[in-house]
């Protein structure tokens, strides 16, 4: 039901309202009326309720006429089943009682008297159902007006459906028509899961399956619902299956029903369709969608940790963190050290060591963390265990543990590649809360150490220096420099590129501030010539091409801006924000 809470801006309406008789030639009636000027039937329903407007246009082919109703002075919606068979009828009040039970903001509200009946002549009852009004947009209407998201928006959105299907299924309950038309977007930006006519109880799904004597009412919605629920054996997985597909709509801004499918695996073919993304989140979402239930995500715990390993990518050092280097440098290996532990530690600390290490490396977090905090309570006094469990806990987003390893493996005078790591990972963790000066305090003591580390220190120094406008000209030296360190480093060319794309992307953001436009346009330039995907030099470029007053390359530059990747970074996704107003005015 595609806009069953989704109510106009306007106000109530206070000439006209409309009889609830479905069968009535002419439904409108001037609101001083008792009754329905046509058919009889009275217009206050159940004792409280005025029909104030249809939500959707009325029609005889749908099984529910949806309206906004007057509640006392309260604007509420009401659902009016048209056609009483008994399986529409199951799934009304099965909305009913599912959103009398739940309590979440990302649900709509049923009070205990929201569901009704009303007789409207000898031979008609009609079942009602009154929700709460949220005011907003369904994604479906959402995308047609604004076109296809954002990574940034996408991860934002993703959250927090994850955090309504957590609660949902926490409470033996599965949707199982989860699609963009049932998903609202408030003004405040918050999301609203709505049409739970087809929700289901877990424990009541698996008991009819085993019994196998209830026939279980399928729910299809084209191109969102998974295999095993076309077949009528519905699991809480299914809702992974469609929250993909909607996904992938909203991405490409094409139904995925639109999209092609690969035939030899059965996977959908719509990565090429959403450049704005990177790698691992297509991939990442690809799972979601996978054809065979064993091979999604099992519970909403597993999908928020599948989405920690790609914030890895997002966030940070992006391709490098992958590379053998990167993994080198950013988890602090040392096998010289190990081969020193191997002799020295007990054998147990040896076997939690390398097993953490391990399981961090492929990003298996929550066994890494197990695994170094039995290593750090055998040898609290190993600063590389600890600098690993802080890298542990930093990924799964715990900062007051990884703080707290960090800290404390400083303490134990690690050496100095170990050490410079561990002010880097401080400093994002500073940044992240917006502890400017901390953060920008240690990236300078990384930056004392001559390696990897040291580059990414410096650029991240930089980048903070000129969005808290706080010295661009040391911004702008510090950059140059490191640009010619870069030559002397062993680096692939995806490395390398990568590196100076966000190098001279910062160089052009310094300049832009210094209202030296030419730089800035000339560095900007480079930096999206190295890497196309990254949406930073956009968003400054459109700024650039706006303070030159040339609208025509402002307008592709912002429109680059929205589609490339934010890579988590703050600044951009305000960027990108200014991207879609920008392009809504026009």
């Amino acid at each position: 039901m595609q806009n069953s809470l989704l109510s106009s801006p306007s106000t109530l309406n206070n000439h006209v309202i409309y009889c609830i008789n479905p069968h009535c030639k002419q439904r409108q009636n001037l609101d001083e009326l008792e009754c329905c000027q046509t058919c009889g039937t009275p217009l206050l329903i159940h004792d409280r309720y005025r029909l104030i407007q249809p939500l959707r246009r009325l029609d005889s082919r749908k099984y529910t006429d949806i309206f906004e109703v007057d509640d006392q002075g309260t604007g509420k919606v009401m659902k009016v089943l048209r056609d009483n068979h008994s399986k529409l009828v199951e799934l009304l009040e099965r909305e009913a009682l599912t959103l009398e039970l739940l309590n979440h903001p990302g649900i709509p509200k049923v009070e205990s008297d929201g569901y009704f009946t009303v007789s409207v002549n000898s031979t008609t009852e009609l079942h009602c159902l009154v929700l709460e009004r949220i005011e907003g947009q369904n994604l479906e209407a959402w995308a047609k007006q604004y076109g296809e998201i954002s990574q940034a928006l996408a991860l934002n959105w993703l959250r927090q459906i994850l955090e309504i299907l957590e609660y949902l299924h926490q409470n033996q309950f599965f949707h199982r028509d989860i699609k963009p038309s049932n998903i609202i977007l408030k003004p405040d930006g918050r999301l609203v899961l709505i049409d739970f006519g087809s929700v289901r109880e877990i424990t009541g799904t698996y008991l009819a399956k085993l019994r196998g004597d209830i026939e279980l009412t399928k729910i299809i919605s084209e191109g969102y619902t998974a295999p095993e629920q076309r077949q009528g054996r519905c699991l809480p997985q299914s809702d992974f299956y469609a929250l993909g597909r909607t996904l992938v709509h909203l991405l490409t801004n094409k139904p995925p029903s639109c999209l092609p499918i690969n035939h030899n695996t059965g996977q959908l073919i719509w990565q090429d369709k959403a450049p704005q993304i990177s790698k691992p989140l297509a991939e990442f979402i690809d799972d979601l969608m996978a054809d065979a239930v064993v091979n999604r995500p099992q519970d909403v715990k597993a999908i928020a940790q599948g989405l920690t390993h790609v914030s890895l990518w997002l966030r940070g050092l992006g391709c490098w963190v992958r590379s053998p280097k990167g993994i080198a440098t950013i988890i602090t290996l040392g096998m010289m050290g190990v081969g020193v532990y191997h002799i020295s530690q007990p054998w147990r600390f040896q076997y939690y060591f390398k097993q953490g290490r391990e399981d961090l490396m492929e990003l298996r977090l929550e066994q890494a963390r197990i695994n170094l905090e039995r290593a750090v309570k055998i040898n609290p006094n190993d600063a590389t265990a600890r600098s690993d469990l802080g890298l542990a806990c930093k990924y799964q987003e715990d900062l007051q543990c990884a703080k707290k390893q960090f800290n404390q493996a400083l303490k134990l005078n690690p050496d100095a590649e170990i050490a410079a790591t561990i002010h880097y990972n401080l400093g994002m963790l500073y940044e992240d809360d917006e502890k400017f000066d901390q953060a920008l305090a240690e990236y300078k003591r990384a930056m004392g150490h001559n390696g990897y580390i040291s580059i990414y220190a410096t650029n991240n120094f930089a980048r903070l220096q000129i969005w808290q406008k706080r010295n661009y000209e040391v911004a702008v030296n510090l950059l140059l420099k490191v640009l010619q360190q870069i030559e002397t480093l062993d680096l692939n060319e995806t490395e390398k590129n990568n590196l100076q794309s966000g190098l001279y992307k910062n160089l052009g953001w310094a300049h832009l501030e210094q209202n030296r436009d030419q730089d800035a346009e000339k560095y900007l330039q480079k930096a999206i010539k190295l890497d196309n995907k990254q949406a930073a030099p956009h968003c400054l470029l459109a700024q650039v091409w706006q303070n030159q007053v040339d609208e025509k390359k402002a307008l592709i530059s912002w429109k680059n801006c929205r589609k490339a990747e934010s890579r988590g970074l703050p600044e951009v996704q305000v960027w990108q924000t200014d991207a879609l107003d920008y392009l809504n005015a026009q």
